[in-house]
């Protein structure tokens, strides 16, 4: 009988070294976002699926002190390469730092892959010191392509499973509107600080796309991104 796959099982697989890009406007726009929204320096940060370490690389030259946690072992040594302290861990086991340890914890497209989402926040807060900030980012459901294929009754580039239809797989198995994510974190003990988004895309493949628009109408964006200190 043929082993069921979990989100952890994808994400080993999928987000291997062969597919390491940052090389879209929007992406390099996000982690230029994240990076403002994390300020200063001298704290210590937990990149959450850090992935190859590009943007922990980024604040440990902004004088930070970054560890990450990433399932795919081969990625993870490419980021202990760029300086980030790298535990390879399966997330939905847990984070395996002690409680009230860091200033910051990054989820940049993460959530969105995570069947626990409860225990997911949880142990944010477990590991967040009081008064501790989460820079979270995750797709945008409501976007506005995916509102003009809905609209045209096409598929919003959801999944049917890990396989099909290999246009749209990213493995995501949470879908999030502004509303939802920001009432979710609240309901965890968190003030948002901060709302924004990446780029407003005309096209599937994200060529046309526009940076304004998303600043003024960040509901319309990519991408959702926040900013937001815990408070209980």
């Amino acid at each position: 009988m043929k082993k069921s796959k979990t989100s952890a099982d994808y994400s080993k697989e999928a987000y291997s070294k062969e597919k390491l890009s940052y090389e879209s406007y929007a992406e390099k726009l996000r982690l230029e976002k994240i990076t403002t929204l994390v300020e200063g320096k001298n704290k210590k940060i937990l990149d959450i699926g850090c992935y190859d370490g590009t943007l922990g690389n980024i604040l440990i030259k902004n004088k930070n002190e970054v560890y990450g946690l990433e399932i795919n072992k081969e990625v993870a040594e490419i980021a202990k390469k760029k300086g980030l302290r790298v535990k390879v861990q399966n997330i939905e086991s847990g984070f395996g730092f002690k409680d009230n340890f860091f200033d910051v914890c990054l989820a940049g497209e993460i959530i969105e892959h995570i069947v626990d989402t409860d225990f997911f926040i949880d142990e944010i807060k477990r590991v967040l010191k009081p008064n501790g900030y989460l820079v979270l980012s995750t797709p945008n459901v409501a976007s506005f392509g995916r509102r003009l294929l809905l609209l045209l009754g096409k598929n919003p580039y959801f999944e049917a499973s890990y396989g099909f239809p290999p246009e749209a797989l990213a493995g995501h198995i949470r879908f999030f509107t502004k509303d939802l994510l920001l009432s979710f974190l609240k309901y965890k003990g968190f003030e948002i600080i901060t709302f924004t988004s990446d780029v407003v895309n005309f096209t599937s493949s994200g060529s046309l796309s526009n940076k304004l628009i998303a600043d003024i109408f960040p509901t319309l964006g990519h991408c959702l991104i926040v900013k937001a200190k815990l408070i209980k």
